[in-house]
């Protein structure tokens, strides 16, 4: 079983644009399905003869709580290989039953903070079957002189492509399967859905049909703490001694986040705060959340903040620093620094 999740930097941005209508990709599918000599018909939790209008309505309408750039639904394949299809007579009913069982466990494998489990009644998609499948010009045979492009494959080439809302059916929740893996478990779910189709059809699963997690590149990983460290080291020469950054906490996180765009961008974030002689008290849990501290800061800890960076800026001259107080008539809470 192959199940994957369609990204569209790298897979056309004409046919899988997720951030705005879901009309490209629909329209994309049903064009597809022509060349196989079919109808576009669409399917989803509860219902079959799903047209492509409907279901671009239910997922275009579930867009509340999204911004304008956000990934409003995500694009999934579902790929049993020849040896399944056969398993099954390549039936689509029973794929279709398939696919319902396996957006179960697509759903479910989200965790929440509130430890809430979801179910299928909270996700919104459709789907559609696809027989064929023709060769492009990133596949090997191609590559090689074996195949032209636009050719089609040989053998059962059966899959299912899956849209998905980014939001939940009550639109309160985003369900991104691309993120944090404490988040969504993407290898987790792919796993799932080949014990799914097992145990659905009583198949014995051959050692080529089975998901191998990718080994671990350690090599790459003590650059990136060699990196890091370099930077948390620069990092401490601009800042005063009870604000420097203990290396292996950042190292911690750094590894608990797995190394995402999160970090290094907080990690950035610190770094000019550092270098424009800001208070970085903030840091750990930036790094740790991506967020800024929620809780306001107390007036004691803001004005030393604005000593010591005024104790920064007349560093070398022969001035002393004058005693900081507060305006009168204001409230002390306007003292916080905006980080």
């Amino acid at each position: 079983m192959y199940v994957k999740l369609i990204n569209p930097a790298t897979h056309g941005k004409a046919a899988y644009n997720n951030s705005g209508s879901s009309a490209q990709t629909l329209n994309y599918l049903k064009q597809e399905a022509g060349r196989d000599g079919e109808e576009a018909s669409f399917f989803s939790a509860e219902r079959d003869g799903l047209s492509a209008a409907e279901l671009r309505q239910e997922i275009d309408s579930n867009v509340k709580g999204l911004r304008a750039d956000d990934a409003k639904f995500y694009s999934l394949v579902i790929s049993p290989s020849e040896s399944e299809l056969r398993h099954i007579d390549n039936d689509e009913v029973k794929l279709r039953d398939y696919a319902r069982k396996a957006m179960e466990q697509y759903v479910a494998n989200f965790q929440l903070k509130d430890g809430r489990q979801l179910g299928s009644q909270d996700l919104v998609w459709g789907a559609t079957i696809h027989q064929e499948r023709s060769y492009r010009g990133t596949d090997p045979e191609v590559s090689t002189g074996q195949a032209k492009i636009g050719e089609q494959r040989p053998g059962l080439q059966t899959h299912i492509h899956v849209i998905v809302s980014a939001r939940d059916a009550e639109q309160k929740i985003t369900l991104n399967p691309g993120g944090r893996r404490n988040r969504f478990d993407l290898m987790k779910w792919q796993a799932a859905a080949g014990a799914q189709f097992e145990k659905q059809f009583g198949y014995t699963a051959q050692a080529h049909e089975k998901l191998r997690p990718k080994q671990r590149d350690v090599s790459h990983d003590a650059g990136r703490v060699a990196r890091i460290g370099e930077r948390v080291a620069t990092l401490n020469l601009r800042v005063m001694k009870e604000e420097r950054l203990d290396p292996q906490r950042v190292q911690q996180i750094a590894q608990g986040r797995e190394y995402d765009k999160t970090f290094y961008r907080s990690l950035a974030t610190v770094e000019r705060r550092a270098q424009l002689g800001q208070p970085i008290d903030n840091a750990y849990h930036l790094l740790s959340t991506g967020r800024e501290r929620p809780e306001p800061q107390h007036a004691a800890s803001t004005l030393l903040h604005a000593v010591q960076q005024a104790v920064r800026s007349n560093t070398g001259r022969e001035e002393k620093t004058e005693h900081l107080r507060a305006k009168r008539g204001r409230d002390s809470a306007e003292l916080d620094i905006e980080m």
